[in-house]
């Protein structure tokens, strides 16, 4: 039994070395806290970069937003221009056609046969029959008047 014992304390005190538990044990700890101090040091490091980066990302995008706008703005200002444009030309296409149309309407009663036929006809009554037109007016108006003449006693007979 006793070189039971002697085997376990054996045991338990190289364990106790292999792992540093007897011995050097404030050692193993600072060594534990100055890895682990160490290793947030790191990640602060990389945290700091990553906030840095994150900023410059931000401003660059702050920059391509303003810019975004600005072209916006400018393809705004291009649309306008372009609709004003169009229907300047617009405008003058159909003043053209409208011009043209004068033309050929001013242009057709000297130059269309129907139109000039028509013309001539009016000549002719004008000169023509103007004289016929007022013997023809008179004639009625004295028919008119001899009907009235006549119509009046036969009414007074009628009446009586």
């Amino acid at each position: 039994m006793t070189e039971e014992e002697d085997n376990f304390a054996r045991e338990i005190t190289e364990f106790n070395n292999e792992y540093g538990l007897t011995s050097n044990r404030d050692l193993l700890i600072k060594k534990k806290v100055k890895t682990e101090i160490n290793d947030l040091e790191n990640e602060a490091a990389l945290l700091k970069n990553e906030m840095e980066l994150m900023e410059h990302k931000s401003v660059q995008l702050n920059a391509l937003q303003l810019q975004k706008n600005d072209l916006k703005q400018e393809l705004f200002t291009l649309q306008s221009e372009l609709k004003e444009k169009q229907e300047r030309f617009c405008f003058i296409g159909t003043t053209k056609g409208l011009e043209t149309e004068k033309v050929q309407v001013t242009e057709k009663p000297q130059t269309d046969p129907e139109c000039l036929r028509l013309k001539k006809e009016l000549e002719n009554y004008k000169d023509d029959d103007w004289e016929s037109i007022y013997e023809t007016l008179r004639t009625e108006i004295e028919i008119l008047q001899m009907k009235k003449h006549f119509e009046v006693p036969f009414l007074e007979i009628k009446g009586f």
